[in-house]
């Protein structure tokens, strides 16, 4: 690069007379006209190293990004580093005032102080007289001129063979010799991670910086610094929509900032009165980007608005395409995006590359999109919904077969997307589509340990006016819905879900889902400790499976027979029917499944007391769920683990096991699981240093599954009521009664914060004066949680709090998040079961 080549090179003859020497009016022993910097440089590290590397190889260096990702702020810094050394400059060309291609050659020759001469063309008096000098011209802003920059650059790179150039544009110059990089946005911390790391990221330390020089000072404990982590994340890094928050810091607090970041176009319009104008508001600078756009470009991008998350080019041709863009074309447009900086490409390596939009461009296109109409946004959606459905059904006979771990990530990367696919199908008239979208998704919900919220969007849907029809698709969906809740504790509903399916798929002779609900009645029934009227129900599903030679579904009937065999107490059909089951799942290649009931045999040889059996195929099944990201699965397999280290002896290992499956019981929403994993920790006993805590553990669990009418297992039940009574025997019989009778009173939330609680903690939990105060609720969000737990909807929400139904959407996503539930009737059961609102909507 000019100013760090310039120790090898030999000085260049003396400029013609019409170049005279430059210094900076700040430092006169610098050649540069570099602006001062007001504000201090936030992180940006590996970016410094990145592009000085490529300056120092490269005569033509361009940084793209979106608007306000930093590339003027970190080209200066750059540059700066550079203005002193030997050689003739580092000069600094705005070109973001410009409306006139042409004066983008003479605004470089006046900043370089290269006089016009009458007659001859600006360029070519400027190559002449920088000739063979040694400089560095930073070409800040080159969007809205990109031919005239891309023109001068080509002139100046082949006309002076010391000259060097550093670019800053929306999109690359597009001539030889250039070298790009892609200015990301400013790193933000991971949802969860603690306030000493959330503080030491870049965005954050850029929110915090920025906040202090408004005179407001952030507090650093946990809470602020998760609001903080939040704001960066949903403003997605962008350092131009963090200075805009902070300024907003002064009005008001973090939290309630957070809170009205949906309407960011009108919230974030605090920027300093000297800068430019598209840098004052976030509007005004994502307009400044819609305006370089032609009408197939804009079209496009309005329509991927409608992707929630990243996306393929597959998804993007079929949902941007158009009448007046064909798929054939989006391609071309989505290209031209990139380049534009308004789409982000990223390179997913052997697999295929992923789009996506940042948040504030993609809010900004919907509303683009909006205002082109309600049909145009129809189309999109629907585009867009069609899309996922038609994967989501590709997806399921591979979701249970030898590719299975492929489509579970494949479905996991298109999360956002089919929530989004769901959340439309909601809205519209015709509720077929919804409903073969999340039936189709019923293995994914349930393996990637999203059984909770797989059965509340099902019964949404299934609820719906238009939905009561008995047709097949119902009645799959009915059955999908069905198996999430015996998964998450909604044994009632579930079973009059099958009652419902059955009576559609008898009528029509499909004899397939009439054995896969007489397998899910089964194991309803089983759960609610009625083996002996699940057994005559498998048998008959069992003979229709069998006439239809399917082997996977033979299998789950079979796994359906062991469990009961158990359950009743007979552990040699029991281990038999398991052993049967995973030879059937082995041949249909369905691997999950095969781990699945090597966790079941290894539980039914535990109850029998085989300890070197049941743990070693507990292992194997552990690893393969591991292997799989198998969430739900991996509740069972460490809580049966962690019991065969407690009948080993091994407190300590079984202890961890048991946290771990509380956990991820806790995070999946399987609330009978929950009570399990606090019946191990009840057992495990802290090593027995406490034992009222193991008591009010056995309280809050036995009264858990009463609410649930989940019929304990045997063996836990035998360890169970075994601990009891070395309890009460330890305790003394008042001691005992009085800590388990507490335990029960407690919330299944406030017992397992009970069981992770640390030894040195309270021995009963108080809680706090607002019991919903750990949950870090905003004031708004409350507003909102009482109004959700009275019943009312989004729309009425929004019009109680004088807010749109987007916002309150928006808040209700928030607040789901921050209860750790799935949905809404389990947030109002929560506010309702603390006495903080009224009753939950029924």
């Amino acid at each position: 690069m000019a100013c760090t080549r310039c120790n090898v090179l030999p000085r260049p003859a003396p400029p013609p007379a019409g170049f005279p020497p430059l210094r900076s009016r700040e430092d006169p022993g610098l050649l540069t006209n570099l602006p001062a910097q007001v504000s201090s440089f936030i992180g940006r590290d590996a970016e410094l190293a990145a592009v000085r590397d490529l300056v120092a190889a490269s005569r033509l260096v361009t940084l793209t990004g979106a608007g306000g990702a930093g590339k003027t702020r970190l080209a200066l810094q750059v540059a700066a580093g550079l203005a002193g050394g030997a050689g003739d400059g580092v000069w600094f060309a705005d070109l973001a005032p410009l409306r006139d291609p042409d004066l983008v050659a003479r605004t470089v020759a006046d900043v370089l102080g290269v006089r016009e001469e009458p007659g001859r063309p600006v360029l070519e008096a400027l190559v002449e007289a920088v000739g063979g000098r040694s400089l560095l011209v930073l070409l800040d802003n080159c969007e809205h001129v990109i031919g005239a920059c891309a023109k001068l650059a080509d002139a100046l790179l082949r006309g002076c063979p010391n000259l060097a150039l550093l670019a800053t544009s929306r999109e690359p110059l597009g001539i030889g010799g250039e070298r790009v990089h892609r200015v990301p946005s400013m790193g933000v911390p991971a949802d969860g991670e603690d306030a000493r790391v959330i503080r030491a990221s870049e965005a954050v330390r850029l929110l915090e910086d920025r906040a202090a020089a408004q005179g407001v000072p952030l507090a650093w404990d946990e809470a602020t610094a998760d609001v903080a982590g939040r704001i960066c994340r949903r403003l997605d890094g962008m350092p131009l929509a963090i200075e805009l928050a902070a300024a907003r810091l002064r009005v008001m607090p973090p939290a309630e900032l957070e809170a009205r970041l949906d309407e960011r176009f009108v919230l974030l319009t605090g920027g300093s009165r000297a800068g430019m104008a598209r840098q004052q508001t976030l509007r005004a600078m994502v307009d400044w980007s819609w305006e370089l756009l032609n009408p197939p470009e804009r079209a496009v991008l309005a329509r991927l608005s409608a992707f929630a998350g990243g996306f393929g080019l597959a998804a993007a041709e079929a949902v941007a395409a158009g009448p007046d863009v064909p798929p054939g074309e989006v391609v071309g447009h989505l290209g031209e995006l990139v380049d534009k900086s308004l789409v982000q490409f990223g390179d997913a390596g052997a697999g295929p590359g992923r789009y996506r939009l940042l948040e504030t461009v993609r809010q900004y296109a919907a509303g683009r999109l909006d205002a082109q109409g309600p049909a145009a946004v129809n189309h999109a959606q629907t585009a867009h919904r069609d899309y996922y459905l038609a994967l989501a059904e590709a997806a399921t006979p591979h979701l249970v077969g030898p590719g299975q771990a492929a489509w579970l990530d494949r479905l996991d990367a298109e999360l956002g997307n089919l929530r989004a696919a769901i959340a439309v199908s909601l809205t519209q008239a015709d509720p077929e589509p919804g409903l073969r979208l999340a039936a189709a998704l019923r293995v994914y919900w349930r393996v990637r340990g999203h059984a909770a919220e797989g059965a509340d969007v099902l019964r949404a849907l299934l609820a719906a006016p238009a939905a009561q029809a008995a047709t097949l698709p119902r009645a799959r969906a009915l059955a999908a819905a069905a198996n999430l809740l015996q998964q998450t504790g909604g044994y009632a509903t579930a079973a009059d879900y099958c009652q419902q399916a059955l009576a559609i798929a008898r009528a029509v002779g499909e004899d397939y889902l009439v054995a896969d609900l007489l397998d899910e009645q089964a194991w309803v029934l089983v759960r609610q400790g009625q083996p002996g009227a699940a057994l005559p129900l498998i048998e008959q599903g069992l003979d229709l499976v069998r006439r239809l030679g399917e082997p996977h579904l033979t299998g789950l009937l079979v796994a359906a027979r062991a469990y009961a065999a158990h359950v009743v107490g007979d552990p040699e059909d029991a281990v038999r029917d398991a052993a049967e089951a995973l030879r059937l799942f082995r041949r249909a290649g369905d691997r999950r499944e095969a781990g699945v009931m090597l966790c079941n045999l290894g539980y039914y040889e535990l109850s029998e007391g085989d300890l070197d059996a049941a743990r070693r195929h507990l292992v194997e099944s552990l690893g393969i769920a591991r292997a799989l990201n198998a969430r739900s699965d991996i509740v069972y397999q460490t809580f049966n683990l962690g019991l065969a280290e407690y009948l080993g002896g091994s407190s300590t290992a079984a202890e961890a096991l048991f946290a771990e499956s509380l956990d991820l019981a806790r995070r999946t929403g399987r609330k009978a699981h929950m009570a399990y994993a606090l019946i191990g920790l009840a057992l495990a006993g802290r090593g027995g240093t406490d034992l009222g805590w193991s008591a009010r553990l056995h309280g809050a669990a036995d009264q858990a599954l009463a609410d649930l009418g989940h019929a304990l297992e045997p063996l836990e039940a035998r360890l169970a009521d075994r601990d009891r009574q070395r309890l009460r025997a330890a305790m003394g019989a008042g001691a005992f009664d009085a800590e388990y009778a507490a335990g029960r009173t407690l919330d299944l939330t406030l017992a397992m914060d009970t069981a992770v609680a640390d030894q040195a903690g309270p021995a009963t939990p108080t809680p706090p004066a607002d019991p919903l105060a750990r949950f870090g609720l905003t004031e708004r969000e409350h507003e909102v949680l009482s109004l959700l737990a009275a019943g009312r909807s989004n729309p009425e929400i929004g019009q109680a709090l004088f807010i749109s139904t987007k916002t309150a959407s928006v808040h209700v996503s928030n607040i789901l998040a921050k209860l750790g539930v799935s949905g809404r009737v389990e947030a109002a059961a929560v506010a309702h079961r603390l006495g903080v609102y009224g009753p939950a909507a029924r």
